[in-house]
């Protein structure tokens, strides 16, 4: 079954869809519909129409209710069919299953009951996340020098001290004047911290040793341990290269 809340001839900015097999989120409409920068264009409840309308209308975000009808795995199901998938906002009426969620990727996660705060911090958190993802490049500031870094030229990083070295596609070590936790927060999504020291480009990651606790970058040019703290963040890497 299939809503359509507004018909539109051209991409919306911030679009969005909602994927309810239990009509509890689609009962919030209202508070939804006060967010006019965020453009509803459909409410699913069943899985093949779901996975129709995310390939077909290309939403930016995406409200799922995952169910026993529609469970995560339709996020696997989606990869196969899209190379970027959207920005996955998980809503289930169990905290425990917030870990199972985000190890397939999801970027947000809300508890039910669904309330009109939770909606604004979702809506907010993808507003930031969206900047980061126009934003190209990266400023890095070391001694009188500013560094103007396209994220694509960025390897990794690795923490020094107080200070931070970005290695570059191009063999060049640049060292900004700041923490790497600090950089890692101007990083867009596919930058990973894999260790206390390190935080990679996962679009360079080119094998990854489980036995060993060993990733390798840019043809295996450069070999980084993880630790066991960010095991999370390196299944999540194998499933989103794979």
């Amino acid at each position: 079954m299939m809503l359509i809340l507004h018909k539109i001839n051209q991409i919306v900015l911030n679009s969005y869809i909602i994927i309810d097999s239990t009509k509890s989120v689609e009962s919030h409409m209202n508070d939804f519909q006060q967010f006019v920068d965020f453009v509803c264009i459909g409410v699913f409840s069943d899985y093949e129409s779901s996975l129709n309308a995310i390939i077909e209308k290309k939403p930016q975000l995406i409200f799922f209710h995952f169910t026993d009808e529609i469970p995560l795995h339709f996020i696997l199901e989606l990869q196969r069919y899209i190379e970027d998938l959207p920005y996955f906002i998980a809503i289930n009426e169990e905290d425990k299953n917030a870990y199972k969620a985000i190890k397939y990727g999801v970027m947000d996660y809300i508890l039910l009951p669904l309330t009109i705060f939770e909606i604004r911090k979702a809506f907010m958190k993808y507003s930031i996340f969206s900047k980061k993802i126009i934003q190209e490049n990266l400023c890095i500031k070391t001694n009188s020098d500013y560094y103007f870094i396209p994220f694509e030229d960025i390897v990794y990083l690795m923490a020094d001290n107080n200070t931070t070295d970005f290695y570059l596609k191009n063999g060049k070590v640049i060292s900004g004047f700041k923490t790497l936790k600090f950089f890692q927060s101007q990083l867009p999504f596919y930058f990973f911290r894999i260790h206390n020291s390190y935080v990679v480009n996962i679009n360079y990651v080119s094998r990854i040793n489980t036995s060993k606790s060993d990733c390798y970058l840019f043809n295996n040019e450069y070999k980084l341990p993880f630790s066991r703290t960010y095991k999370d963040n390196i299944e999540t890497i194998i499933r989103r290269i794979g």
